[in-house]
């Protein structure tokens, strides 16, 4: 079963804002968005709040008094990442979807720079660069800081072969059908819910692109940055490939073995130079640390060892 959106009217556009427990990562996404340029676009704002509570609610409810953009509120009590972005999808009336997060800052002519971009290559999936504000004192804020931020290095506006992740991104439902539902629900509370639609958009032959400035800023909370984050969060990168094979229909036997066999190679290399470079003080501990567990990811990729960052462990660590 697909889900497609052929009827959405050919300039129009729903931004897609999900929100848990950020009052302020939310104020701060929606004050952008007023600053964006929505000429020729039929607009609306789907705010998705993913607290059992509804606590942003009230907050959204105000903002929209005295805001022009087109809020819309809605509130999925099921806590989960593939949930709220579901809600979030039927909701949406637009023909073009942006997807900004409650962590995130659209900055100038966001918007504008996507939806040309996209319309100029006829692209389904464009990307554009994040740049991390990193709120923390630690001698390796500058390797925080870019293991956060998608620069893109070497990109210029245009197609590409690979996809990023979804917060601080555009989707052309006119180029591409969705699947019912889009994102997966057994990718709750561990995430990589994206990386499995995008591979099946891929399989249908979307063209992806580069928007070199559709740029947003993204502010990391200090107890993100620290070792044990990156080691979970890397971990559940990694395993992201291999699962992809294991999950595909005829199972891709060849691909798990491969992805593991690199995911090996990856943690023997990259384990010992992150605790020399620990044990010498140099930034460069982070990245590979990032890299160690990306490969352990590759290796364990499968049930118990998936980690559990959003969803009903997010709410139980609130």
């Amino acid at each position: 079963m697909m889900l497609t959106k052929p009827n959405a009217p050919k300039d129009s556009l729903s931004v897609i804002l999900l929100t848990f427990q950020r009052p302020d990562g939310l104020k701060t996404a929606l004050q952008s968005l007023e600053r964006q340029d929505f000429t020729g676009l039929d607009h609306e704002v789907i705010v998705v709040d993913n607290d059992p509570n509804a606590s942003a609610k009230g907050f959204v409810t105000k903002f929209t008094s005295t805001s022009e953009l087109n809020v819309k509120y809605y509130n999925d009590p099921n806590p989960g990442v593939a949930n709220a972005r579901n809600t979030a999808l039927k909701a949406a009336k637009g023909r073009y979807l942006a997807f900004l997060d409650d962590d995130q800052e659209a900055l100038e002519n966001w918007l504008q720079n996507y939806v040309k971009t996209s319309q100029k290559y006829g692209a389904a999936l464009v990307f554009g660069p994040t740049i991390a504000q990193v709120n923390s004192n630690s001698k390796y804020q500058s390797s925080y800081k870019a293991y956060f931020s998608r620069f893109g290095e070497g990109l210029e506006t245009g197609l590409i072969d690979d996809f990023f992740g979804c917060g601080n991104s555009l989707m052309d439902t006119h180029l591409c059908e969705l699947p019912s539902p889009p994102f997966d629900p057994d990718t709750n509370e561990t995430g990589g819910e994206d990386d499995l639609l995008y591979t099946a958009l891929i399989a249908q032959g979307i063209k992806i692109a580069w928007s070199k400035n559709a740029k947003a800023n993204e502010y990391i909370p200090q107890d993100r940055s620290s070792p044990s984050y990156i080691k979970k969060r890397s971990f559940a990168f990694g395993q992201s490939p291999t699962e992809q094979c294991a999950q595909s229909t005829p199972r891709d036997y060849f691909g798990v073995a491969k992805w593991m066999a690199v995911g090996t190679a990856q943690y023997c290399l990259y384990r010992p130079l992150s605790i020399l470079a620990k044990l010498a003080g140099h930034p460069s501990y982070i990245s590979y640390l990032a890299k160690a567990y990306e490969g352990a990811g590759k290796v364990l990729w499968f049930g118990r060892f998936s980690p559990k960052l959003y969803g009903e462990t997010a709410l139980k660590d609130d």
